[in-house]
Parts: C-alpha cells; structure tokens; sequence
C-alpha cells in the first residue's frame, strides 16, 4: 500500500462487529515533506444511523532510526501528533490515534485477580511451563538458579494473590 516515490491506489474490506466498511485508499509517498495516505469511505453514523461519506487525508512523515533505513509514521489528523497506528472504534468516524480517542490499554481495565492471573500465565510461559499444568516448571536449561528462584517467588507471589482474591469472589458470590 506505500512505496517510496510512487502513487498507489486500491480498496480494503474490514470487518468489525456487525458491519463491513469497504474503504478506497490512495497513497503518494514523494518526500519526507510530500506524503500522504487519503482514505474514503462510507458508514452510517452510529448513534443516528444516517449515511456519512468521509474523505480523509492523512500526512505521513519519517524519522532515521539510528540503525540506518527510514521509518513512516502517520500524524494524527485530530492532535497533530506522529503515531504509529491510527484507530476506528465503534462509534467513531475517522481514523484517529489512541490518545485523541483515550482509548486504554485492556490492562488498564484489569481487576488485581485478573493482572495475578496474567503474570502468573506469563512467568509460567517464561519458565517453559503450561499455565495449565497444576506443577511448577522446572529450571529451564541454560537459565541461571538465582533468576529461576526470583521467577519462582514472583511466580508464587502472583498464584497467591490470585487464589486470595479468587477466594473472596466465592464468598461475596455464596453470600448473595
């Protein structure tokens, strides 16, 4: 869809949730000055259902990693911003970034049972272990004793965090 010095046009279909958005893209990378993707599509807006057509440009823009090479990054039509990757929620019209919408990270969005779940599955993968294996992994080979008992007590800690929490939903749950 981008290459340098060229202009490049085409269509994508995505689907999300119940619809399918077919999306015309046209694409001019000429200079680090002179670059932009120009997408055009047509959605019903979500809240009143009327048909919207939306033609939007975005700029692009590259930096010199200091290994060599270039990278492209989009601005951010709403904040002016360089990012990497532009969103279209549910409910949204436009491609914008994650900030200018304020959407979270799904850790953000995390109860203290599901993050101990979530570093427990993590260091157990780690460790060269299955999550669902009722057994703690062994010293993985080549793996230092010292960092394998400082995975094992985080490790520990995580599982004890999650049975405890675990436990007190079970208690709220019967107690109703």
């Amino acid at each position: 869809m981008i290459r340098p010095n060229t202009r490049i046009g085409g269509t994508l279909q995505f689907r999300s949730y119940q619809d399918e958005l077919e999306l015309k893209y046209e694409s001019r990378l000429a200079g680090e000055w002179d670059s932009w993707i120009r997408l055009q599509y047509r959605m019903d807006d979500y809240w009143t259902g009327e048909p919207l057509e939306i033609d939007d440009k975005i700029e692009l823009t590259t930096t010199r990693p200091k290994f060599g090479s270039i990278r492209w990054w989009f601005i951010c039509p709403r904040s002016g911003r360089r990012v990497r990757i532009l969103y279209l929620p549910l409910g949204g019209r436009h491609f914008w970034s994650r900030r200018s919408y304020r959407l979270g990270y799904a850790s953000q969005s995390e109860s203290v049972f599901d993050r101990a779940l979530r570093k427990s599955r993590t260091l157990h993968y780690r460790l060269g272990g299955d999550p669902a294996d009722d057994q703690y992994p062994d010293k993985p080979p080549r793996m230092r004793w010292t960092t394998y008992n400082r995975l094992m007590d985080r490790l520990r800690q995580a599982e004890r965090i999650a049975d405890v929490r675990l436990i007190l939903s079970a208690q709220r749950w019967l107690a109703e």
